[in-house]
């Protein structure tokens, strides 16, 4: 039996758009064959943090940030979509962990994984979200009580000095 050249045609049309469809979403960075799960996380400042950057568990990369776009809430929240590529399963009330990756102030973000009984997080759902502390910010923490101590020893200094002068000055040898 002889297939029909309109019946090729139509294989090889349809073949084609499948093809362009498959592509221009690999360009995009979406993999149709992805088994890929998506989680999302809120958060009010994610300081820095870019799309890319690593999603881990205890330390393991397991993903990364997908996108980063603003909520339709009038407040400025920000709503990460998080990509992992892992099966490791965890509780919907595990945290997405907003940290600092580096010294010099790379973002990611690490989900501590709840294991409290509660049903396993599936894809598509909203995880709770926190803000570690980075280095600066902790350093600042404690640099801030040391700068107050530092200008009443030299207020101090200044106030000695000046007692120092008066001892040693010419008029008030005589």
């Amino acid at each position: 039996m002889a297939i029909s050249k309109e019946v090729k045609t139509a294989v090889l049309v349809i073949g084609g758009l499948l093809l362009i469809v498959f592509l221009f979403n690999y360009l995009k960075g979406e993999n149709l064959l992805d088994s890929s799960r998506r989680f999302y996380a809120e958060f009010d400042n994610v300081e820095g943090l870019e799309t890319s950057a690593p999603v881990t568990i205890n330390g393991f990369q397991v993903g990364r940030v997908q996108e980063i776009r603003f909520v339709d809430d009038q407040k400025g929240h920000l709503k990460v979509m998080l990509l992992l590529e892992d099966d490791f399963q965890f509780s919907e009330n595990s945290e997405a962990q907003l940290y600092e990756n580096g010294l010099i102030g790379g973002k990611a973000i690490a989900i501590i994984p709840a294991f409290d009984g509660a049903p396993n997080a599936e894809s598509g759902d909203v995880l709770s979200s926190s803000l570690k502390p980075g280095l600066s910010e902790l350093l600042n923490q404690k640099l801030t009580p040391l700068q107050e101590k530092i200008e009443k020893v030299m207020v101090s200094a200044d106030s000695l000095m000046t007692n120092i002068n008066s001892v040693f000055d010419e008029q008030t040898k005589s």
